[in-house]
C-alpha cells in the first residue's frame, strides 16, 4: 500500500461481474452499433468501489484486447466542460481536447488508428459521442461510447434523436444489467452470511465468538476460506509484517476501503497497487488459495478486526458486487464483536462483584465467629453473678448487661444467618416443607413474645401447603416477618398472617401476606429495608432494639427459593408484606 501522495495507477480490472453477465452485455453492444449506424460501441459499468470498468466492446478487436476489463477513475468533469449536450448524449469535438484530457484519454481510452473523415463536418478519431447511463433515480450506472459512424460524420440533434429512438430500450437494459449484478449478488451473499451468523450461539466470548463466525461463514459462502481476525491477534505466518498489515487494514477501516491480495499485486482503494509481500504470498501458498479478499471491521473511529476471505487458485477474481457484500457482512461482525466484548466485560465485572461478595461474607462470618466465644465467656460470667442475687443498682447494671449481651448473641446470629442464606454455592439442603404446620410452629414460638408486647395475632393459613425448600431458612423468613411486625406495632394493635395457594404466571405457588398496624415505614425508605444494616431514622423506629439485618435475611431467602417479596406502607397505619414461593424447586422454575 502506497502513501496517499503517490502516482496513481489503473485500478484492479476485471472486476465487475461474470462472464454471462458480460456476454449478454457484449451482445447489447452489437445490437446498438447495428441499430445506430456505428462501427464501435463499448460499455463502461460503475462498480461499487466508485470506478469504471469496460465491460464489453463491439467492432474493434484491437481496442477489445486493450480495454476490455481495464478499470479508470471516474471523471466527468471535462465531459460537461468540453462536450454538447443533445438529447442525453455528450459529443466532444477532438479539436476540444486540450492537453490534460488527452493525456488521460491516452492513459485510460483507446484511439482507433484510423484517419479523418474528409466529408464537411467529418468524423475525427479523436471525436468522442458519449452517454452516461442513469437509473430511474438520476444514479450513474454505466457510460455508452459510440464511435466511427458509418456516415462518416458528426452528429447533429437530429440524427441524435433518431439514436434514441432505435436503442433506448438497449440503454434500460445495460442499467437493468448493472443494477442486477450490483445488488443481486450482493443479496445473495449477505443472506448467506446472515444465515450463518444467526446460528451462532448468544453470549460467547470475543475468541469463542471469532472461532464459530470463521467456521459458520467458510461453511456459507462460496469462498475456500474464511477467517474472523480480531484486532491485534498474532496471524501465523505474517511474521514481522503483522504489525504492518494491522496498520494497514487500520488505515482502510479509516478510509472505509478493503484489500485485494493476489499472487503479482496487492490492491486496495484509493492507494497504488504494490508487489504482494512475500508474507502474503507464504499465506497463500500455505492455505493453497489463488487470491485474498481483507475487508476492515470497525465501529465508529475503533478498528475491530478483519474479514479474510480466501478463493482458489482456479476461482474467478473477486467482483465488487462481492467486495460490497463482504463489506455489508464486515459491519454485522462488528456488531456481533462489540456485543461480544461487552458480554466479557460483564464477566469479568460480575465476577469482580463476586469476589466482593464473598470475602464480605468470609469478613461477616470470620467476625460472627469471633463474637461468639467472648458473648458466651460473657454470658457466663453474667450468670455465675445473677447466682449471687444482687439487688439494687448492682441488679439494674446486671439486667443491663444481659441485655446488651443478648442483642450482641441476637447479631451474631442474624450475621451467620444472613452469611449463610446468601451463600449461592453453600449447597443447601433442599426438602418438602410442610409450610402450614411451619407457620402454626412459628407462631406458637413467638405468640408469648405478642402478648407480652400487647398485640393482637391472626392466622389464616390454609392446610397442606408443601413446597420443596430449605427447611431452616424458611423457619427464620417466617419468624422474622413476625418478630418484626410485633416489634414495630404498638400494645393493642393487630398482626395478621395469611398463607394460601397463588400462581404467578401460570407456576403454582405460595402466598404469605403478613400485615400490622404498627407504625409504618416513611416512603423514602421502603426502598432501603432490604439493605443489611439499614436502620430507620424515624425517632419512632429508632426506640425499638435491632441489628438491621432481619428483613434482609428474610429477602435473601425469598430470592434463594426463586419467589418474590413486595413491601407497602402508610406512615402511623402500618406495614404489609406479601411473599410469593414456588412450589417447585427452586432449580426447576423458569
Amino acid at each position: 500500500m502506497g502513501d496517499d501522495d503517490q502516482a496513481w495507477v489503473r485500478p484492479r480490472g476485471q472486476a465487475w461481474g461474470n462472464e454471462s453477465q458480460r456476454a449478454v452485455l457484449h451482445a447489447v453492444a452489437e445490437d446498438i452499433a447495428k441499430r445506430t449506424e456505428h462501427k464501435v460501441v463499448a460499455i463502461e459499468a460503475l462498480r461499487s468501489d466508485g470506478f469504471l470498468e469496460f465491460v464489453a466492446i463491439a467492432g474493434d478487436d484491437a481496442a477489445r484486447d486493450k480495454m476490455l476489463g481495464q478499470a479508470s477513475p471516474l471523471a466527468l468533469d471535462h465531459i460537461h466542460a468540453l462536450g454538447q449536450e443533445m438529447h442525453g448524449w455528450w459529443h466532444i469535438p477532438g479539436e476540444r481536447l486540450d492537453d490534460v484530457t488527452r493525456a488521460f484519454l491516452d492513459e485510460y481510452g483507446h484511439k482507433p488508428d484510423v484517419p479523418a473523415s474528409e466529408l464537411p463536418h467529418g468524423w475525427d478519431p479523436d471525436d468522442q459521442l458519449l452517454r452516461l447511463l442513469e437509473n430511474e433515480d438520476g444514479e450513474l450506472r454505466g457510460m455508452l461510447y459510440l464511435d466511427e459512424p458509418l456516415s462518416g460524420v458528426r452528429p447533429t440533434p437530429e440524427v441524435v434523436a433518431a439514436i434514441n429512438t432505435e436503442a433506448s430500450v438497449l440503454f434500460d437494459a445495460i442499467v437493468s444489467i448493472v443494477e442486477r449484478e450490483l445488488y443481486g449478488e450482493q443479496v445473495r451473499m449477505v443472506t448467506q452470511a446472515r444465515r450463518a451468523i444467526e446460528k451462532v450461539r448468544p453470549g460467547l466470548g470475543v475468541a469463542e465468538l471469532v472461532a464459530e463466525l470463521s467456521r459458520g461463514l467458510e461453511e456459507a459462502l462460496e469462498v475456500a476460506t474464511v477467517d474472523v481476525v480480531e484486532a491485534g491477534s498474532v496471524v501465523a505466518g505474517l511474521g514481522d509484517d503483522g504489525p504492518h498489515m494491522t496498520e494497514v487494514m487500520r488505515r482502510q477501516w479509516e478510509r472505509r476501503g478493503h484489500v485485494v491480495v493476489e499472487r503479482d499485486r496487492t490492491w486496495s482503494m484509493k492507494e497504488e497497487a504494490v508487489e504482494t509481500p512475500p508474507s502474503l504470498t507464504r499465506l497463500l501458498d500455505t492455505y493453497g488459495l489463488g487470491s485474498g479478499l481483507l475487508v476492515p471491521i470497525g465501529s465508529g473511529e475503533e478498528y475491530l478486526g478483519t474479514l479474510a476471505m480466501g478463493r482458489a487458485p482456479d476461482a474467478p477474481r473477486w467482483i465488487a458486487s462481492e467486495i460490497n457484500a463482504a463489506t455489508i457482512v464486515a459491519a454485522d461482525l462488528a456488531r456481533l464483536l462489540l456485543e461480544a466484548r461487552l458480554a466479557e466485560r460483564e464477566r469479568a465485572l460480575n465476577a469482580e462483584l463476586r469476589g466482593v461478595d464473598d470475602y464480605r461474607r468470609d469478613m461477616v462470618l470470620t467476625l460472627a465467629h469471633e463474637l461468639r466465644n467472648p458473648v458466651s465467656v460473657l454470658f457466663t460470667r453474667l450468670e455465675l453473678l445473677a447466682l449471687e442475687q444482687p439487688d439494687g443498682e448492682a441488679r439494674e447494671s446486671l439486667d443491663a448487661l444481659l441485655r446488651a449481651a443478648r442483642r450482641i448473641e441476637d447479631m451474631v446470629d442474624d450475621l451467620m444467618t444472613l452469611a449463610s442464606v446468601s451463600d449461592p454455592e453453600r449447597g443447601a439442603t433442599t426438602q418438602d416443607v410442610d409450610l402450614s404446620a411451619l407457620v402454626h410452629e412459628c407462631a406458637a414460638f413467638l405468640a408469648p413474645t405478642a402478648s407480652l408486647a400487647g398485640v393482637e395475632l391472626h392466622l389464616a393459613v390454609a392446610d397442606d401447603l408443601v413446597l420443596v425448600g430449605e427447611q431452616a431458612a424458611l423457619e427464620r423468613m417466617v419468624a422474622n416477618l413476625l418478630s418484626n411486625a410485633f416489634k414495630y406495632t404498638e400494645a393493642g394493635g393487630r398482626v395478621s398472617m395469611d398463607v394460601a395457594r397463588a400462581s404467578v404466571d401460570g407456576v403454582e405457588g405460595v402466598r404469605i401476606t403478613c400485615a400490622d398496624t404498627g407504625i409504618g415505614i416513611p416512603s423514602d425508605e421502603v426502598d432501603k429495608v432490604f439493605t443489611p444494616f439499614f436502620r430507620s431514622s424515624s425517632p419512632e423506629a429508632r426506640r425499638r432494639p435491632g441489628t438491621g439485618l432481619g428483613l434482609a435475611i428474610i429477602e435473601r431467602v425469598v430470592t434463594g427459593h426463586q419467589g418474590t417479596i413486595r413491601l407497602a406502607s402508610d406512615i402511623g397505619e402500618g406495614t404489609t408484606f406479601t411473599v410469593w414461593l414456588p412450589l417447585a424447586p427452586p432449580d426447576e422454575v423458569g
